[in-house]
């Protein structure tokens, strides 16, 4: 089926952690199939010995104690369980090499990864069109491509060797039939042997082509990752409408201390500074709400209204409202010039400084 021209952005980290989650990665079976193959013949060339030594010996056992046991009276159950034991024991080993390989393949290529989302049920899936999309997808011809591929290099592999043990074929009919086996395991380990380490190449060719597949349909148009940003960052209007909402509140409670100030001191148009001077509380006076334009209006009417002085001080307004923090005490340099309004101040109202 072909890909929706439009998408041609790389997919997003976070694009890429949903896919996963949703069981979407990239991996492919050849690599598992390649893995698992070459253990088992390592295993062979390196314990082939202690295989057929411990085959022999569990047959010996199996026929001299159990062949005479009669069938009746547990007879029969006794000689199931030891031939389970004897395979497990013979087995054993090879399974657990096979089953470690296998999700060492699995984490090799997409880590440690579970999820049963690919499992479950889709109506979307149920779909003729889509159906045949996928049968001439390229996928489909990749599939088909090494099919092909591992049958040529199984039929090859398999004839070069019968070339190569042509003669012995026929010396076969006079031989031991412990020797015949032996000699049909060796066919055999070679022929799987050269067509695992060409096989091992197609796996590698398989999860690239996966990997590459896997980006293709997780490719984004720009209006996806705008999409995206805005859900991850936040819509930049509705940031900035919360921001304003946020602003609008902090000077909502800058003006509620307005009351409190003792003194509010202006440029005398465009800034006001309130100041608030407690000895219990702080050392030195402290800036509890300023503000410029319209604000620096609202906090002049609301300290007329309070009753709280009104002064005219330009060069103190303008270096309080720059250098001075809302709820900060005044720095040190300041100390005079704001003593001689606070004790002004104070004298209007009858106390002391």
């Amino acid at each position: 089926m072909a890909r929706d021209p439009s998408k041609t952005e790389k997919p997003t980290p976070k694009k890429i952690r949903d896919a996963r989650e949703e069981g979407q990665v990239a991996r492919s079976m050849e690599v598992s199939s390649a893995m698992i193959l070459m253990t088992g013949l390592l295993f062979f060339y390196f314990g082939g010995q202690w295989f057929m030594r411990t085959s022999k010996l569990m047959l010996r056992n199996i026929f001299q104690h159990y062949m005479l046991v009669e069938l009746g009276q547990g007879g029969f159950y006794r000689i199931v369980i030891f031939s389970l034991q004897q395979f497990l024991l013979l087995l054993g080993p090879l399974l657990v090499a096979l089953a470690v390989v296998a999700v060492l393949a699995h984490v090799m290529q997409v880590g440690f990864l579970f999820s049963t989302k690919p499992l479950t049920p889709k109506l979307s899936k149920i779909s003729i069109i889509k159906g045949f999309g996928r049968i001439f997808s390229l996928r489909s011809l990749v599939d088909l491509f090494k099919s092909i591929f591992k049958i040529v290099v199984l039929g090859y592999a398999s004839f070069t060797v019968y070339r190569a043990h042509f003669t012995e074929f026929f010396g076969l009919l006079n031989q031991p039939v412990v020797d015949i086996m032996q000699f049909l395991a060796l066919v055999s380990f070679q022929i799987l042997w050269r067509s695992g380490l060409v096989l091992i190449g197609l796996a590698i060719f398989d999860y690239l082509y996966q990997r590459w597949e896997w980006t293709q349909d997780l490719k984004m148009t720009k209006d996806e990752i705008k999409d995206e940003f805005k859900q991850m960052e936040g819509d930049p209007q509705l940031k900035a409408r919360i921001r304003s909402l946020q602003m609008a509140a902090a000077r909502q409670r800058m003006m509620q201390e307005v009351p409190r100030a003792d003194v509010v001191i202006t440029n005398p148009v465009h800034l006001a500074v309130a100041l608030i001077y407690d000895k219990k509380k702080s050392a030195a006076p402290v800036v509890i709400a300023k503000g410029a334009g319209v604000i620096a209006e609202n906090i002049k009417k609301i300290a007329r209204q309070h009753q709280v002085p009104v002064v005219e001080n330009k060069p103190l307004a303008r270096i309080m409202f720059k250098l001075v923090k809302i709820n900060e005490m005044i720095p040190a340099d300041l100390y005079q010039s704001v003593a001689e309004v606070l004790a002004y101040v104070y004298r209007l109202k009858g106390k002391k400084l």
